[in-house]
């Protein structure tokens, strides 16, 4: 994106609007569900198994949220304001796969839930520990990291959209049921407008300061990606690779997940390699 493009973003009509976000976050879905459309055909289980990882993944906003506002994101209110209307949306997201997994075979639902833990060497050691840093260790972190700090937090959102994004893609592709599809093309329009936000910052934060540059290709090539995934068993993250960027469009989704991440201000070969290597199925 050019600095011309990412200007107009920034001002007047075209730039983001947060208080029209806030007022047309959208909450429960489930009065717009068929359940019985969605009990009538019942998921494969792979895309049962995907929509309950998607669901913990986000599940897990409010302890990001936690993590991000003890730095100095806080003091942003224009990043604040949209993070709790998206906090907001995100808990009725995830409440709506709740709904969907809730509509499943009784036997079915067991079935996957009681799908075997394996590949233990999908967890990252020192990169799973960073991730789990208590609110006091990360305050102290985002004191040293200063206002750049807020720019790691947007790009981090920005590529977690994009990875989740192809999960939802897939589970609709292999569900073959018109309310599936119905109700996660919705959940994608939702995400779509988290996207828009968290790129008009991110753009903009990494074209004004190259200490924000650095610090967020740190981030990304040490970070636990998608977000939330330090809560998953390590058989559900490899899973979760897996279906998303695995067979015959997976990885063209891997690509265009990186591709996105390489057309970021500053973004480096390494740190495009180190989010290849998270995609790697």
């Amino acid at each position: 994106m050019t600095t011309d493009a990412t200007e107009a973003l920034m001002t007047g009509s075209e730039r983001f609007d947060v208080r029209e976000f806030a007022r047309t976050a959208v909450g429960t879905h489930r009065d717009r569900l068929d359940i019985a459309a969605l009990a009538a055909q019942p998921l494969p289980g792979d895309a049962l198994r995907a929509v309950r990882v998607l669901r913990d993944l986000e599940a897990a906003t409010m302890d990001r949220l936690r993590n991000v506002l003890v730095t100095a994101t806080h003091k942003d209110a224009r990043v604040t304001a949209f993070l709790v209307s998206w906090a907001f949306e995100k808990f009725w997201i995830a409440d709506a796969l709740t709904a969907v997994i809730e509509a499943q075979p009784e036997a079915h639902r067991a079935a996957v839930e009681t799908t075997p833990v394996t590949d233990a060497a999908t967890s990252r050691g020192r990169a799973d520990r960073r991730a789990r840093r208590g609110p006091v260790r990360r305050s102290v972190s985002g004191f040293l990291a200063g206002e750049s700090i807020v720019a790691v937090h947007v790009t981090s959102g920005l590529v977690d959209d994009w990875m989740l994004r192809a999960s939802y893609e897939r589970v609709i592709e292999v569900s073959e049921n018109a309310e599936v599809a119905r109700a996660l093309g919705e959940v994608l329009e939702l995400k779509a407008r988290h996207s828009r936000f968290f790129e008009e910052e991110a753009v903009h934060r990494l074209l004004k300061s190259p200490r924000a540059v650095r610090l967020t290709r740190r981030e990304l090539r040490r970070d636990v990606l998608p977000l939330g995934a330090v809560t998953l068993s390590p058989g559900d993250r490899a899973f979760f690779t897996r279906f998303s960027f695995a067979g015959d469009i997976g990885p063209m989704r891997a690509q265009r997940v990186a591709s996105c991440v390489a057309d970021l201000p500053g973004m480096d070969d390494g740190t495009i390699r180190a989010v290849q290597l998270r995609l790697a199925a």
